[in-house]
């Protein structure tokens, strides 16, 4: 080959290569063409696979689960769908598998031995051959033909279409352990707007039932040879008779109680029959038969009720207290009369003239009286001549008091004039 040659196929090389970095060929246009298209493939294989697996539910049937002692056959053995869903069955195993729908005979479920486990066709049966058979039907299995799949191989899928309403059992006949149920719903209808109406509610009557009350009986008891009524009131039993035991303090009622717990409502007035301790209310003790029963007590100031439970099969109800005709006679009081004291009004007279004549009373003290003139008298207010005689025996006293005062001041002057004069005397003596 000449220098030449390889020259010119040098520069042959260089020029196409200038001319690839400027121009595209058409096996890159193809190249992108054929990206685009499998990007919109994809994109539109992703959409329909979200889009459909809203009304398609998978089933994985796991590897090896054609071997019963594996731990897991399915993902999935139980769950509900809509109705017209589709449930694709995914075949993960080592070898292929069907599958058939139908219903399973209750009586073998729970004892079900799959070495000799009999799937049959629908409505098939087969007569017993063990005498102690309770079932008629020794299948263990009934297809019902909605669901039928003949070979699906490894790493294959198969969809169907649950097209009824109600349960599908479906099973897989020579591995009867792969098995899954499934319940098909109808679709929740969107509910169509209510429109409000006003409903007027019809007025109702409400009727209430009233419990009449019990009618009240009354016995008649005697204590002391004195008759007293009890009342009472008796449910589920009925009171035969009724007697006292004074020494006991008791009241005893033969009953006979027809429900299975009678109830007696007896009342006791406080002045026939009660029981007391240190002038306090005590609780009544009750016997059915000798054995303590249940009460509850009522009580007032006048009566004591007692709502006793009386057991089956009693025949004597001993009411146990502490005294009998508890009658206090009221003490009355006879009111005091008081006398009203009457007092006498005192009339003071004008008492005139008390005193002897020409004196006056004043201020109980007679005083001479300077009305009228010496010698004349007061006498009906008027002053008149005084026709008393004036004795010398009246006038002695007067007279003897003067006299005797004025000897007694004459004596008593001289005294001391005789005092006087002799202190004088003395004291000039002692002088000279």
């Amino acid at each position: 080959m000449s220098l030449k040659f390889v020259l010119e196929s040098k520069k042959i090389h260089n020029l196409s290569s200038e001319k690839l970095l400027h121009f595209p060929n058409v096996n890159s246009l193809m190249k992108i063409s054929i990206g685009l298209i499998f990007f919109t493939v994809l994109s539109t294989a992703l959409v329909y696979a979200e889009t459909d697996s809203d009304t398609t539910h998978t089933v994985n049937i796991f590897e090896n689960a054609y071997l019963q002692d594996t731990p897991r056959y399915l993902d999935e053995s139980l769950f509900s769908v809509d109705f017209g869903t589709f449930v694709k069955i995914v075949n993960n195993d080592v070898i292929s598998h069907k599958f058939v729908s139908g219903s399973s005979n209750s009586f073998h479920q729970s004892n079900a031995n799959y070495d000799d486990y009999l799937v049959c066709e629908l409505g098939e049966r087969i007569a017993p051959t063990v005498d102690n058979q309770q079932d008629d039907n020794i299948c263990d299995f009934n297809k019902d033909n909605r669901i039928i799949v003949n070979e699906l191989h490894p790493g294959q899928s198969v969809s169907v279409e649950l097209v009824d309403v109600g349960t599908y059992r479906i099973i897989e006949p020579d591995y009867p352990w792969i098995e899954f149920v499934v319940y098909s719903f109808e679709k929740p209808q969107s509910p169509e707007p209510v429109q409000e109406k006003v409903i007027e509610e019809p007025q109702v009557i409400k009727t209430v039932n009233i419990i009449p009350p019990l009618p009240i009986q009354t016995i008649a008891v005697n204590v002391d040879d004195n008759s007293y009524d009890v009342e009472y009131t008796v449910q589920g039993m009925t009171v035969i008779g009724i007697e006292s035991d004074t020494e006991s303090m008791s009241l005893i009622f033969s009953v006979d109680v027809t429900d299975l717990t009678g109830i007696l409502d007896v009342t006791f007035e406080r002045s026939f029959f009660d029981s007391i301790y240190d002038d306090v209310d005590d609780l009544f003790f009750v016997l059915s038969d000798g054995d303590e029963t249940i009460s509850e007590e009522t009580k007032t100031s006048q009566s004591r009720t007692l709502s006793i439970k009386v057991p089956s099969g009693t025949e004597e109800l001993e009411i146990i207290g502490s005294v009998f005709n508890n009658i206090e006679t009221p003490v009355i009081e006879t009111p005091v009369i008081e006398t009203p004291v009457i007092e006498t009004p005192v009339i003071e007279e004008n008492i005139t003239n008390q005193c002897g004549p020409g004196t006056v009373l004043e201020n109980d003290v007679c005083i001479l009286d300077e009305r009228c003139g010496p010698g004349t008298v007061l006498e009906n207010n008027v002053c008149i001549l005084d026709s008393t005689p004036v004795s010398s025996s009246s006038q002695s006293p007067g007279t003897s008091k003067e006299l005797i005062i004025s000897f007694t001041i004459a004596f008593v002057i001289a005294g001391i004039v005789g005092i006087v004069l002799a202190l004088i005397a003395k004291a000039h003596k002692n002088k000279n």
